[in-house]
């Protein structure tokens, strides 16, 4: 079933290989961008770019009263959008919003599914997050808007410098690594993460295109299958760039007085989190099968850094 989809963020990592891919598939495709992203994430032949900002209700407004479409795509939503979407679209079947699995954290078991709590503020989790979800999913329960929820784990990939054991995306990291020079890391390779493949992430927005009425007011977990320690996430890394530094293990507050740029708020404490959650739902729903392994999106992750010049 061929649709008229509009993909906010279609410049981006994310939206531009949702884009890329629901064009593949067969479905017309509107890419809506700031303009402000110069470097094309993937290759955004046959898909219709508009440049624009969502948060601009008159652009809205003319978006709403000259394209036709059935359904919504915001890889980069926020609170905002909601309203937004809802006075300025309202033709639209689906709207799918691309969240966090940090929305979950801390986890209270494991694998986390989408029955896990989330509303509650926490001090590590995406709380701006979870009350746009919040609001999305509530105003589904009061007058059917037609919301469906992706929350992807640790996104790894092409296009993006891949998570370091230091909490954040560092490029430095890395060529620490690569240089063979020794480095800390907090006690952490006991704690398990879980990443996930952009373009994986990306396939199953295009899917959910494909089912309009079983995703409606529904949250779906997306990642790879399964979670590993970040011991061996690290150990990955380095085998790939042949690394013989030395590694030592020190406790946050330790590595924080080496590392003065490293923080425990929105770093530290996050990576400190177990990262494992169940996939079943999207995999029964969806029918959504990820290509890639944890160890195997790291790899390519390294890989761009690598043709990009960054490593």
């Amino acid at each position: 079933m061929a649709r008229k989809v509009i993909v906010f963020g279609a410049s981006g990592e994310i939206g531009g290989r949702i884009a890329r891919l629901a064009v593949d598939a067969g479905h017309r495709v509107y890419g809506v961008t700031r303009g402000q992203n110069k470097r094309e994430m993937v290759d955004l032949a046959g898909v219709e770019m508009i440049q624009g900002d969502k948060s601009d209700p008159e652009f809205m407004s003319s978006l709403g009263k000259r394209l036709q479409y059935d359904a919504v795509i915001d890889s980069v939503p926020n609170i905002g959008t909601i309203d937004l979407i809802r006075q300025h679209l309202p033709a639209a079947e689906n709207v799918f919003f691309c969240s966090s699995t940090g929305t979950f954290v801390p986890l209270l078991y494991m694998p986390a599914d989408e029955q896990h709590p989330w509303r509650e503020e926490t001090p590590v989790n995406f709380y701006p997050q979870c009350r746009r979800d919040g609001a999305a999913l509530d105003l589904y329960a009061k007058d059917g808007f037609p919301i469906t929820i992706f929350r992807p784990t640790n996104i790894i990939g092409p296009s993006r410098v891949p998570l370091e054991l230091w909490g954040a995306r560092d490029i430095n990291f890395f060529r620490r690594l690569k240089a063979n020079e020794p480095i800390s890391i907090p006690s952490c390779e006991h704690i398990l993460v879980q990443s996930g493949y952009n373009w994986d992430l990306a396939s199953a927005f295009v899917l959910g295109l494909d089912k309009p009425d079983a995703v409606r007011g529904q949250i779906f977990i997306i990642s790879c299958k399964r979670a590993i320690t970040l011991g061996t996430y690290l150990k990955t890394a380095m085998d790939f760039l042949g690394s013989t530094s030395k590694i030592t293990s020190v406790s946050p507050e330790e590595l924080m007085r080496v590392y003065p740029e490293v923080t425990w708020k929105n770093r530290l404490g996050f990576l400190m989190e177990h990262m494992c959650f169940d996939i079943s739902k999207a995999e029964r729903i969806l029918g959504y099968a990820p290509k890639k392994t944890a160890q195997q999106g790291l790899v390519d992750a390294l890989q761009w850094c690598v043709d990009t010049g960054l490593l």
